[in-house]
């Protein structure tokens, strides 16, 4: 398994989507391609959580640059428009 932290698994796994995706689709499609091996019991949180640190336009004061991610109005997550 190649060393990659989980918001590059996640833009992995957008980039190949190519439409928008809810963080337990994300989090199912990760752990199924093997993309990043989780030790904690709930990966969706997990995941959850790294996406919204680099999400635009969510206000976390532990959010972390550069943005990757935006949040559709459905809930769903897409990558960022450059």
């Amino acid at each position: 398994m190649e060393k990659r932290t989980i918001a590059q698994a996640v833009v992995e796994v957008l980039h190949a989507a190519k439409q928008p995706l809810s963080s337990a689709d994300i989090t199912q499609a990760i752990l199924d391609q093997k993309l990043y091996a989780f030790s904690a019991k709930d990966p969706k949180s997990i995941v959850r959580g790294a996406i919204d640190r680099r999400c635009e336009g969510l206000n976390r004061k532990d959010s972390i640059e550069p943005k990757y991610f935006a949040k559709t109005s459905e809930g769903k997550y897409r990558l960022k428009d450059n």
